[in-house]
This record gives structure tokens, C-alpha cells and sequence, in this order.
């Protein structure tokens, strides 16, 4: 027979297993979640780059004749 004033440690074990499992696959992913949109920041921050040199060129040109 059981004494139910002292906990089951295998009970509290398997739920810090399951809880660790749990925070590893939101971790995992958080990560695919993360690499599936760094291409697409990469491609709208080049764009952004891009326009922004443009503008500076056409800026220089006003300037300074040409």
C-alpha cells in the first residue's frame, strides 16, 4: 500500500521529461520558423539597400551636375 503524503518522484520525473520535451519542439520550432523567413528579410533588406543608394546617387547627380 501507497502512502499518499509522500509524492511518486517517477510521476514528477516523467513530467520534467515531458515538459522538457515540450520546450525543446517549441524551440525547434521557433527555429524553422525563423530560418523559413531569414531569405526573405535578407531579399527585402537588400531591396531597401538598393533603393536607398539610388536615391543617394541620384541626389549626388542633382548636386553636381552632370
Amino acid at each position: 500500500m501507497t502512502d499518499m503524503s509522500e509524492p511518486d518522484f517517477r510521476y514528477l520525473d516523467m513530467r520534467e521529461k515531458l515538459a522538457h520535451i515540450d520546450q525543446m519542439l517549441a524551440d525547434h520550432d521557433r527555429k524553422r520558423q525563423e530560418i523559413t523567413y531569414a531569405p526573405i528579410l535578407a531579399v527585402i533588406t537588400g531591396m531597401g539597400a538598393a533603393a536607398a543608394f539610388f536615391a543617394a546617387g541620384a541626389a549626388f547627380m542633382k548636386v553636381f551636375g552632370g
